[in-house]
């Protein structure tokens, strides 16, 4: 799926046709700088639960989401949107924001018992380490 256009992209998530051991960190953070470019924060974020859950489950894996994970990494994408709104392309977005591919970013945040814990999984738990950098607040 190299050289894909974002849209194509989405596409082969939604469809469950992306292949499952391709889906690592950076296809998790592109797939997040599309949903949260497209539809803003919270709608993003909503997307790309939808996304995740339904990608998880066509692939047989549906025990995997983690929703303090997911907010988390869409928390972070957001700050770095916001400090960077123009890049059209993802690898230049990288490119400006390198600390995101480090998959182990939320262990300067999260003591790994929290991370473990049944609460976090199934819902949002903020840091319990160091507050993420804060995000721009939109006006309703």
């Amino acid at each position: 799926m190299e050289g894909s256009s974002d849209a194509e992209f989405l596409a082969a998530i939604e469809a469950a046709t992306y292949p499952g051991d391709m889906f690592g960190h950076q296809a998790h953070l592109r797939m997040g700088w599309v949903c949260l470019r497209a539809h803003g924060f919270e709608a993003g974020l909503e997307r790309i639960r939808t996304l995740v859950r339904h990608y998880a489950t066509a692939l047989g894996a549906a025990g995997k989401f983690h929703e303090t994970m997911t907010r988390a990494w869409a928390e972070r994408l957001q700050v770095a949107l916001d400090e960077t709104p123009a890049p059209a392309a993802f690898e230049a977005f990288l490119e400006a924001h390198p600390e995101l591919l480090d998959s182990k970013l939320l262990a300067r945040h999260y003591r790994k018992e929290t991370l473990d814990s049944p609460r976090a999984k199934a819902g949002w738990v903020p840091p319990d380490l160091e507050p993420w950098p804060a995000r721009k607040q939109t006006k309703p």
